[in-house]
C-alpha cells in the first residue's frame, strides 16, 4: 500500500488521529504514513462510501515552503482526470490548524521498490510504466501543468500493473494565481537547468523521466557522486555514465531513448511528449520481440540445469515468469558481504566464487544456487560472504516475496532442490576440512 505524496513515511503502531470532526464528510480508518510535515490517512467518504487517501498537514508546519506545496497541489482539485495521474478531489488550506488535501486512494508500490540493482523490474515492464508516465505529463502539460517532480517515489504502481503519477506539490501551473515555488524537486532526477535556475518548460519534466528510467533500469543514478555539490556539477557539466557501464544486457534502443531523454542541451533532448511516447511505443514492440526470443533462450537452459530437474515443464515457465534474469560479465560482483539480503541466485551458466573477508571459501558451478539464505529465514539476513562471476555468468534472480508465492507444488520443489544444494555445498566444506587435517 501507498500513501501519495510522502516520502520516507513509517508505519504508526498507534496513530493519533483525528477526529471525525476534523475532517468533514470523512470517516478515518487508519494511518497510512508519515511524512516529514504531513501525515496521510485511510478514509472513507460517508456519503459515496468509497475509499479515499487525506493528506493532512501537521498545524506547526503550515507555513514557509510546505504551505506553499500544499497551496500549489490544493489549486488542482478536480482540474487533472486522467488515468495514470492520482485525482484530487477536494482541499481545504484556508485553516492552518485543519490543512489538508483528499485525494484517490491508491493500492500499490512506489517505484522506489524497485530502483535498486537487487529489486528490477523486467526491461517490458518498466517500458509499459515509462509510457503510462509519459502520457500522463503530457496531459498534464496540455492543461498547462508541469510536474517538477518526476521521482520513483511519486509513481505508484497498481497491482494491476496500472501506474499512477502523485503529488503535484513542486508543480509549475501556467496562467495560475498561485504562487509558484521556486528550486523545488528532488536532486538526483532534477533536470541540468532546473539545477541552475534557468526557467523551465516540459522537456524538464523529460529530462527527469529519463533519470527515472535510468534508475529503473539499472538501478542506479545518472552520476556517482555522493554529495550535493558534486552532484550537481556532474548533472550541469558532465554526460551522464552510460547505461551499457551499469548494465550490458540493455537492448540498444532503449539506451539510445534514454539518452536522448538525459541530454543537457533542450535542442538535442526530445522536443515534445509526442516525439517521445513514439519512440516508446516503437521500443515496446521490438523489446516483446526480443524478450519473447530471450524468454525462450532462457527456458532452454533451464530445462537442461540439474536444478530444475524434477520441475515440469508447466513449473520452469512459474519459476521463469517470477525472476528476473541477470547476465553478469567476469568479476562482476553479484552477492556483496555485509549487505541486507532480500533475494537468491539459481546460475544457469558459468560460476562464480564464494569469498569471506577476501578468502576464497568455495567455487559454485552452473545448476546451483547463491544467496538463498536471505529467502529461507525471516527478517532481513546480512549477506555473510561475497559471490563474483567467474567469466559470464547468466542466472535468474528470485525475490523473497516471489518465492513466497510460488505455488505449492513449485514450492515444495524448490525446497528440495535447495536441500540438494545445501547437502552437495556441506560435502564440499567436509572434504576441504579433511584436507586441511590432513586426513584423506
Amino acid at each position: 500500500m501507498s500513501a501519495p505524496g510522502l516520502e520516507k513515511t513509517q508505519k504508526l503502531k498507534e496513530p493519533d488521529a483525528p477526529s471525525i470532526e476534523e475532517i468533514k464528510n470523512y470517516k478515518i480508518i487508519s494511518v497510512l504514513g508519515r511524512g516529514a510535515t504531513s501525515d496521510v490517512y485511510l478514509a472513507i467518504d460517508v456519503n459515496t462510501k468509497e475509499r479515499v487517501a487525506i493528506k493532512k498537514m501537521r498545524p506547526e508546519c503550515s507555513i514557509g515552503m510546505q504551505h506553499k506545496m500544499f497551496a500549489v497541489e490544493s489549486s488542482l482539485c478536480g482540474m487533472l482526470n486522467h488515468p495514470n495521474i492520482v485525482s484530487l478531489i477536494e482541499a481545504n488550506r484556508t485553516d492552518s490548524d485543519n490543512t489538508y488535501i483528499v485525494m484517490e486512494y491508491v493500492e500499490g508500490e512506489s517505484l522506489d521498490k524497485y530502483a535498486s540493482p537487487d529489486k528490477l523490474l523486467p526491461v517490458d515492464k518498466v517500458v509499459d510504466i515509462m509510457r503510462q508516465v509519459a502520457e500522463a505529463l503530457n496531459y498534464a502539460l496540455q492543461m498547462g501543468v508541469i510536474h517538477r517532480d518526476v521521482k520513483p517515489a511519486n509513481i505508484i504502481l497498481r497491482v494491476d500493473g496500472q501506474v499512477k503519477l502523485a503529488d503535484f506539490g513542486c508543480a509549475l501551473l501556467f496562467n495560475s494565481e498561485t504562487t509558484q515555488i521556486s528550486g523545488a524537486g528532488s536532486l538526483s532526477y532534477m533536470s541540468p537547468e532546473q539545477i541552475s535556475g534557468a526557467s523551465l518548460n516540459h522537456q524538464s519534466d523529460i529530462y527527469s523521466l529519463g533519470a527515472v528510467l535510468y534508475r529503473l533500469l539499472t538501478g542506479h543514478n545518472t552520476f556517482n557522486a555522493t554529495e550535493n555539490y558534486a552532484a550537481i556539477n556532474q548533472i550541469v557539466n558532465h554526460p551522464h555514465i552510460p547505461m551499457e557501464i551499469r548494465r550490458t544486457d540493455l537492448p540498444k534502443e532503449l539506451i539510445r531513448i534514454t539518452d536522448r531523454a538525459l541530454q543537457k542541451s533542450l535542442a538535442d533532448r526530445y522536443q515534445d511528449w509526442k516525439e517521445f511516447l513514439s519512440d516508446l511505443y516503437a521500443a515496446t514492440g521490438i523489446i516483446r520481440e526480443t524478450s519473447q526470443k530471450d524468454e525462450q533462450a532462457m527456458f532452454d537452459l533451464m530445462s537442461h540445469c540439474i536444478f530444475f530437474k524434477d520441475f515440469l515443464t508447466v513449473e520452469i515457465w512459474e519459476v521463469l515468469r517470477a525472476s528476473v534474469p541477470r547476465t553478469f560479465g567476469h568479476n562482476a560482483a553479484i552477492i556483496q558481504e555485509g549487505e541486507h539480503g532480500f533475494s537468491f541466485f539459481i546460475l544457469l551458466k558459468g560460476s562464480v566464487a564464494v569469498t569471506k573477508q577476501n578468502r576464497m571459501l568455495n567455487v559454485i558451478q552452473a545448476g546451483d544456487c547463491v544467496g538463498e539464505n536471505a529467502c529461507l529465514y525471516n527478517g532481513s539476513p546480512i549477506r555473510g560472504a561475497s559471490v563474483a562471476a567467474q567469466g559470464e555468468v547468466v542466472a535468474l534472480e528470485i525475490s523473497k516475496e516471489r518465492l513466497e508465492a510460488f505455488s505449492k507444488d513449485v514450492g515444495i520443489r524448490m525446497d528440495r532442490a535447495f536441500l540438494r544444494s545445501l547437502n552437495e555445498k556441506l560435502a564440499v566444506s567436509n572434504a576441504r576440512l579433511l584436507q586441511l587435517m590432513g586426513i584423506r
